[in-house]
């Protein structure tokens, strides 16, 4: 039956976007862009010029998966994510602590621990950085957001959206909306071949139940099969997840949230924005009726 589904005439990308994000990537670039963009930005700085924001999220991936003290690198992560979505004296204080730790750690590599000193001073603006929202650093808005944007460029249309009961969609709702109805012309923002448009090109956004919504099933459907394909497994499934690979959905996932390649990078450092994202969403600050 399933396979039936996956094989079906209708289900190919004219009428299902597959997207993914590699959970601890995320945390790297989450630390880049909460902390070090932030205190960046205080100063003057812009971090997504020339891809900078790229570069030290990638790095510190990199170097934090080579690095042999994986306890350590553990709970460098742990706290981040701990620090991120419970704010408190406590677990700022534990963040920046093991950060330290992880600096001046014997294994530590010259070059990961420049990386890593981009972090200490980031304390300054930790206040401003930091949200009072616990899904701050939940994957589904990013990955809806660049959805919508990419079914915008197939369709022009600009589609109304049903959510199954996502709590960070329940929790961003009004943030989205805001983003949605901002008062401007339709306007191109961002570099290279990552543009984006707003006001977001979306229609009504609406929480309903899954079972009374046969396109969120199918949904639910999809994202399971993906899960499963992309999880490495050994077990007496791992054959069924060889067949679904090389349906021909599962093939080709251009929207993700994962390492960037050394192409892609080199690439985004020589593009420049007309309009950089930061600067139009700040400009029109006023109109949003909630900050992120």
């Amino acid at each position: 039956m399933l396979e039936q589904v996956f094989a079906h005439p209708f289900m190919d990308a004219n009428h299902v976007l597959l997207s993914f994000a590699l959970k601890r990537y995320c945390v790297y670039a989450n630390i880049v862009n909460i902390l070090v963009e932030t205190y960046y930005y205080n100063k003057g700085v812009n971090l997504y010029e020339g891809a900078k924001n790229l570069v030290l999220a990638n790095g510190l991936y990199y170097f934090a998966e080579l690095h042999p003290n994986k306890p350590l690198i553990a709970e460098f992560e742990g706290n981040f994510v701990k620090m991120v979505r419970d704010p408190s004296i406590e677990s700022i204080a534990d963040f920046y602590r093991v950060t330290d730790k992880l600096r001046l750690d014997e294994s530590t590599k010259d070059v990961f621990f420049d990386m890593l000193s981009e972090i200490p001073p980031t304390i300054e603006y930790i206040k401003e950085a930091l949200s009072n929202n616990k899904f701050h650093i939940d994957l589904t808005i990013p990955l809806f957001s660049i959805s919508i944007q990419e079914w915008y460029k197939k369709t022009g249309d600009k589609d109304d959206v049903l959510f199954d009961s996502s709590e960070p969609f329940y929790a961003n709702k009004a943030f989205l909306e805001s983003l949605r109805d901002i008062k401007v012309t339709e306007t191109e923002v961002g570099y290279g071949k990552q543009k984006h448009v707003y006001p977001l090109p979306v229609g009504n956004m609406g929480i309903v139940k899954s079972y009374e919504k046969f396109g969120i099933q199918l949904a639910d459907v999809f994202a399971s099969a993906l899960y499963f394909a992309l999880t490495p497994r050994t077990d007496k499934y791992k054959q069924y997840q060889d067949k679904l690979k090389e349906l021909p959905i599962f093939q080709n996932i251009k929207l993700n949230l994962a390492p960037s390649s050394y192409e892609f990078i080199k690439e985004r450092m020589k593009e420049t924005a007309d309009i950089d994202p930061l600067e139009f969403l700040c400009d029109h600050e006023k109109d949003l009726k909630h900050n992120n």
